[in-house]
């Protein structure tokens, strides 16, 4: 029997078993946004931005970062409006955030009002004041 166990988890623990655990389909195309504002704070930093996001339509976001002890990550929460024509896609979010050789990654999930759900994967570079958007689909 504890050869059966140990067989069973060496299995599971193979390169081929784990190779692509999340395979997620993307909502839509990498979208970059402009950085609107940045407000540097001593226990979170708040990131204001704006894009034309596909089937969102044209998107403002506010992503507010809390510190963790190192205050290189810690906590991202937020929430984006989308115009589309007369409608208006509403969206919360929260996550968690790091910075790592100058880019600040913030991964997180989104809920929409549509019932839709995305995990969203952000990339910002201060330096080039653009965010770009990964947003995949869970539901």
């Amino acid at each position: 029997m504890k050869q059966l166990i140990i067989g069973m988890i060496a299995s599971l623990l193979s390169v081929g078993a784990l190779a692509d655990p999340l395979a997620l389909e993307k909502r839509q195309p990498d979208t970059a946004m402009n950085v609107t504002s940045l407000e540097l704070g001593d226990d979170e930093s708040v990131i204001n931005a704006e894009g034309d996001m596909g089937v969102y339509g044209r998107v403002y976001v506010t992503f507010r970062l809390a510190y963790d002890e190192g205050r290189r990550s810690g906590t991202v929460y937020g929430s984006g409006r989308g115009a589309m024509g007369n409608d208006i896609a509403v969206g919360n979010f929260s996550g968690r955030w790091e910075v790592i050789d100058g880019t600040v990654t913030m991964r997180h999930v989104v809920a929409l009002n549509d019932g839709t759900f995305n995990l969203d994967i952000v990339t910002f570079r201060p330096v080039d004041r653009e965010l770009i958007i990964k947003a995949y689909v869970l539901k």
